[in-house]
Parts: C-alpha cells; structure tokens; sequence
C-alpha cells in the first residue's frame, strides 16, 4: 500500500503546506510566512544590537558617575570645607594670641624708649641706668628670639569621619560574572556632636549642646556628626530646656546637604515630641500632646541593618519605632535635630 507524506500546516495561516520547520521554535511554516518570520527574527537581532550598543556607550559613563563615587566626592568636599573652617579658627586665635604678645612688647618698648630719650636730654643717667636699660632690652630680645609658649595640640577627637571601601556579598548573581558591590562605610566617631547648623542656634562644650536663639519664626536644624551605615548605634540626650513648642528627633541621608528648608526633603524621618512622625519628609496628621520636658532623657536608636530607628522615652517609659525605605533615605544616615523655641538646649550624653 502506497504511504501518503503528511505535512504539518503552517503555523500562521492554518493552510497550504508547511515546507519548512524553523530550528529555533520548531514550527512549520508555508515559503510566505516562513519568509516574514525570518524578516521578523532580523528585526528583533537589530533591535538586540542597538541595545546592546547604546549599553555599551553607557557602560563607561555608569562606572564614572557612580553615586558611590559621587559619595566619596561629597565627603571629600564636607572633610575639605571642614578643615578649612578648622584652620581659619585656628589662624584666627593665634594672630590675636601673637598680636597681645606683640603690643606688650612693643609697650614695654615704648617705656624703655622713652626713659632713653628722656635721660639724654636732661643729661641725667648713670652707669646703673645703662646696665638697667641694656637688661631690659637684652630682656626684650630673648622675649622675641626665644621658643613660643603658645603651643598647637591635635583633638583626638576627630571632627572628620573616615571612610573606607570594601566588597560585600550580594544576592544578586550575573552570568559570567563574578558578583560583587561595592560599599563606602564612615568610621563613625563614638561620640556624637552637634555638626552642620542651618538656622540660629549655638553650640558649647566641645558641640555637645546646642542652644536655640531665635524664636519659632524658623526652626534651627542641626545635623550630627556620625555617619552610620552598618549595625546599631545608641544616641543619648539631655533636654536641658524647652519651651512651649516640640522638639524633633530624627535622620536624613548624609547624601543630602545641608538645606536652608527641608520640607521638600524626602529623605527626613522622625518625630515631633514622639507624637507627630514625619515619613518622607511630611508630618503625618497627629495630636499636640508634649511628653519630653526639661530634664529628660531621650535615646535615638538607629538600626542601619533592619532599617529602623528608635525614640524612646526613658520618664513616660514610651517609645516609638520607625522603617526607614532606604530608596527614600538612603545610607549612611544622619541625626537631625529640630529646636521650635528660644532657649530650648539639649546636650549630648556620653
């Protein structure tokens, strides 16, 4: 018996015979729609390419413009702008240090020259006023030519944070490629200090307290010194004084300056007297209760691994928690410190 050659029908139009199959998704297709499929097959390898292509002119401006390289320019800035004010202060106290040295010599000078002139013009001077007058002067040159009791010493306390790069595992995996990320961590001093002020407020001790000097017209924020982008990190303050309006506790992003006004920053969190939070930057709706008063202690926890910070109260025993969405507020992070009334003054406990 004659055997009857059965052909699959095209794919795309159900009819007419199927005189090729396509070796990559193995369909049949008639000679018009296996040409259109192969036309379709060149359009996708094109649109591949100039993908491929415009990844390839990106890739170079990726790595240089990379925010972590951003970061790492940004703090160099912050430690550059640091030590100049630094130096100013410090050049500021030794030129009115020099300067006093200078005008008791030059007043000293001034005594001697006119006992000199004085002397010849009267013709009125002994051997024991030449003696005098050569132990003052010899006096007044080992004065100037001798070594300078005003001395420089380095704060071990360093006001600058160092930071450090390092690879750290990621879940993420690439073909062909060996993973990794790279992280830019600052060595946070132990002891935090009142930083960057934007507003009218003093700082004393060493930047341990801060003090508000305006009224409520605007509200002085401070920024502390510690940067924290790994583990936990426990901020203890005193509330030396507050008046009648709310003091808030919370952290931004150490990426973001210093802003004249933050209310567009969407990287602020935290609280308002542990009754209003603030989330992105806005204050959510909340009561005017006031729980901190003056004399309380207050502990600012922040947990850069779970991504969480802490108020808590230590007299009422309250407490409040907070989820930071790093896309928001991204690491490392930052204290903030908002002082509403004139007088209000917390200090930063060890």
């Amino acid at each position: 018996m004659e055997s009857i050659d059965m052909k699959s029908p095209c794919v795309k139009c159900s009819k007419g015979c199927g005189i090729t199959t396509c070796n990559g998704c193995q369909q049949a297709y008639c000679i018009n729609h296996f040409n259109q499929h192969r036309q379709e097959l060149a359009i996708e390898v094109e649109t591949l390419r100039q993908k491929h292509d415009r990844f390839r002119s990106n890739l170079d401006r990726k790595f240089t413009e990379h925010p972590l390289l951003l970061q790492i320019n940004q703090w160099e800035q912050d430690a550059v702008n640091t030590i100049q004010t630094i130096a100013e202060t410090a050049r500021a106290l030794l030129r009115e240090l020099l300067n006093q040295t200078k005008n008791e010599i030059e007043k000293s000078m001034k005594n001697l020259t006119d006992a000199l002139q004085s002397s010849r013009e009267c013709d009125d001077y002994t051997e024991i006023n030449i003696k005098k007058w050569t132990g003052q002067l010899r006096t007044l040159r080992e004065t100037i030519e001798s070594p300078p009791t005003i001395l420089i010493t380095e704060n071990e306390k360093l006001v600058i944070p160092l930071i450090s790069v390092h690879n750290q595992p990621s879940t993420f995996a690439t073909e062909n490629f060996e993973n990794h990320t790279v992280t830019v961590e600052y060595s946070t001093h132990p002891s935090e200090r009142f930083d960057q002020i934007v507003g009218k407020a003093i700082t004393s001790e060493e930047c341990r307290v801060i003090t508000c000097n305006t009224w409520f017209v605007s509200y002085p924020t401070i920024y502390g010194s510690g940067r924290y982008s790994s583990g936990t990190h426990r901020l203890d303050y005193q509330i030396e004084k507050i008046g009648n309006s709310s003091i808030f506790f919370g952290i931004t992003s150490s990426l973001e300056g210093a802003r004249e006004n933050d209310e567009n920053d969407t990287s602020v969190h935290g609280w308002w007297d542990l009754a209003r939070t603030v989330v992105n930057g806005e204050a959510e709706k909340g009561n005017d209760q006031k729980f901190i008063t003056t004399g309380d202690e207050v502990t600012l926890t922040i947990d850069c691994d779970d991504r969480q910070i802490q108020l808590q109260h230590h007299q009422t025993r309250r407490q409040v928690e907070l989820n930071i969405d790093i896309e928001y507020c991204p690491l490392p992070w930052k204290t903030v410190i908002k002082l509403g009334s004139k007088g209000d003054c917390i200090r930063i406990l060890e």
